[in-house]
């Protein structure tokens, strides 16, 4: 589901980089346990030292709407790699620019989420990892995308505060792993389909506990990089159900591994498996039909919660 992931090896609605031990046509891979302990230092290094400094200093600007309001070209295997050049650059606003002549050329903001920033997270990603590049450039990379795809956000939201509220849907990763810009891109598009969203990666086990037994989610999504982590995942969602402050609480998840085989999302315990952003509010409406269905069967008592929410969201 959840686009492209702040790790090299990103998951989405692109094919996945090859995981540790298989083989490359070109070079070898590294060793399994090298290739982890390198994932899990460029995570760090993005999510707690390098994307807050980013954040804070060189923005480009929100983009402004009228670039995105022609109608034009789509975009190309070619332009995904003359954007990676471009957010190598030493030159901080060169991939900037390039987006900006995207948007004015008429590609839609939507196109530049999923079809360039995702497929270009996973090409600097394999890139990574067949030693064409070293760790600081990918890590300077991948932090610029994430600022770009905050700075898209203004144009992306632009007609979100039209629509009707839909319900409220945690998004989160498992702990040990960093896919804040593919929730943050998953997350865009509910919010632009009227849900409420909180976005975290990752938060502690006990933080998810008191998250969904004090506020009401009709929709948790998992985003999952790795086969390992699978037993995690269904632990995790067994224990969120029995906590949760929502008895109908649905599950949704992503990553290359639910796209190679779905059926492991009903081992799991999840209702949904999305390929990518796109997908991500329709499967999570489908979800809530199926919650609200099971919520008509239940005693009158038991809705109590759902109703004061319900009432919430029609008074904002």
């Amino acid at each position: 589901m959840f686009g492209a992931s702040l790790q090299p090896a990103a998951p989405g609605h692109i094919s996945q980089p090859r995981r540790p031990g298989t083989s490359h046509d070109v070079m070898e891979s590294p060793p399994a346990p090298r290739r982890t302990e390198r994932l899990e230092r460029l995570e760090r290094t993005i999510e707690n030292e390098l994307v807050p400094r980013l954040l804070a200093s060189h923005r480009t600007g929100a983009i402004p709407p009228e670039l995105s309001s022609a109608i034009g070209r789509d975009l190309s295997e070619r332009d995904v790699v003359e954007f990676v050049a471009a957010v190598r650059s030493p030159d901080d606003t060169r991939a900037a620019h390039f987006i900006r002549e995207a948007l004015a050329e008429g590609v839609s903001v939507e196109a530049v989420y999923l079809d360039l920033l995702a497929p270009s997270a996973r090409r600097l990603g394999e890139m990574w990892d067949n030693d064409e590049c070293d760790f600081v450039e990918v890590t300077v990379s991948m932090g610029r995308m994430q600022r770009m795809l905050r700075d898209l956000s203004q144009v992306f939201l632009a007609d979100a505060a039209h629509r009707e509220p839909v319900g409220s849907v945690l998004l989160t990763c498992m702990p040990g792993e960093q896919h804040t810009l593919g929730i943050i891109m998953v997350g865009e598009f509910l919010l632009r389909d009227g849900w409420r969203v909180l976005v975290g990666a990752p938060w502690s086990d006990s933080d998810l506990l008191s998250m969904v037994s004090t506020e009401w989610y009709d929709v948790i999504g998992f985003s999952v990089g790795h086969e390992s982590r699978l037993p995690i995942v269904q632990r995790e969602i067994r224990r969120l159900k029995s906590a949760s402050r929502n008895p109908h609480v649905q599950f949704m998840v992503g990553g290359q591994v639910f796209s190679d085989d779905p059926t492991l999302a009903d081992q799991v315990g999840a209702g949904a498996v999305a390929g990518d952003a796109r997908e991500a509010p329709q499967l999570a409406r489908r979800l809530l039909g199926e919650a609200h269905h099971a919520a008509s069967d239940a005693p009158r008592e038991a809705l109590g919660d759902h109703d004061q929410f319900s009432d919430a969201l029609r008074r904002e």
